[in-house]
């Protein structure tokens, strides 16, 4: 074995660590320079990334609520009454709804001049039971109205589908709010000559007696709404019943509804709606809650054409 002097093995751990160079500080400073470039453009991508994310969500909660209203109104309830006007028939187990709807507006809409007028005609913050609710957003728009004259139903609901620290109506500060506007309108799917008898009366001979005049003029008491005596939103069967069976309803949510100033809400960027047909028939209750009627379809019953002589 060669041993070495003492002097000659110092030397060379000097030389080895001579090859160990660190890093200089122009060589930290371009590491530093690339990772801030990387963490500016993570940064700027991150709020876009939250965004998406809060819509998704939004966009979710929205599509688990409104099929839950689209049932609650289409199942309506057995609307029974005794001579006091107390609902001995009420719609069970939607209770919940009133830690969830803060607020129901009866809106007029006014169509004049091409201008639109709105028109409060009640509020309702308060509800005894979920039965009240599901009668407020069941008021339809009118048979009788006419189209530059009608009626909606505006709610606030805070989302029944958001995390688990919302809901029963807690934290209502924080909780993701939206506004849905409900439209229930008669609606009659039928071709406008099949009800256009007054043609067939002028070119046909021996009108009065022709299969197609009578054909037409059958249909067109079927789905006829008639005219309102006083332009109000009650229903009254008569002819033209097939239109009291059949409705088409809309459910328009916009969100999120944030607190404005003096005490007014502001409504976001978010739109949505849902639409179904409802073949029932729909009845007004004898309750009235802030000048507000009670509306519910009736899935057990249908309006059937009476037997009318057209001539």
């Amino acid at each position: 074995m060669r041993i070495y002097p003492r002097n000659l093995l110092a030397d060379a751990k000097e030389e080895r660590r001579q090859g160990e160079r660190a890093f200089t500080m122009v060589e930290i400073a371009i590491a530093i320079g690339v990772i801030g470039f990387a963490l500016v453009a993570v940064i700027g991508i991150l709020p876009t990334g939250m965004n998406a994310q809060k819509d998704n969500r939004e966009d979710t909660v929205i599509s688990q609520d409104a099929p839950f209203f689209i049932d609650a109104i289409r199942n309506g309830g057995t609307n029974v009454f005794d001579n006091n006007n107390n609902n001995i028939s009420p719609i069970q187990g939607l209770d919940f709804l009133t830690n969830y709807v803060e607020k129901i507006s009866i809106l007029g809409i006014t169509n004049t001049d091409n201008v639109t007028k709105i028109t409060t005609n009640s509020v309702i913050t308060s509800f005894g039971s979920g039965w009240e609710i599901v009668g407020l957003l069941s008021t339809p728009e009118g048979l009788y109205v006419s189209s530059n004259n009608y009626t909606l139903t505006r709610a606030i609901v805070r989302s029944m589908g958001g995390s688990a620290v919302e809901q029963n109506g807690a934290n209502q500060a924080t909780s993701f709010r939206y506004q849905m506007d409900v439209e229930i309108i008669p609606f009659v799917n039928v071709a406008p000559d099949s009800t256009n008898f007054n043609f067939y009366e002028n070119v046909l001979k021996y009108a009065a007696d022709s299969p197609e005049v009578l054909i037409r003029s059958n249909r067109w008491m079927e789905v006829n709404t008639g005219a309102g005596t006083n332009g109000s939103i009650y229903l009254q069967p008569a002819s033209g019943e097939l239109a009291y069976s059949c409705f088409d309803v809309r459910l328009h949510f916009s969100w999120p509804v944030l607190p404005g100033p003096n005490g007014t809400e502001v409504v976001g960027p978010g739109r949505q709606t849902f639409r179904t047909t409802i073949a029932s028939a729909i009845l007004a209750s004898p309750l009235i809650i802030n000048d507000a009627q009670l509306w519910f379809f009736q899935p057990q019953l249908y309006a059937t054409q009476p037997t009318i002589n057209f001539r």
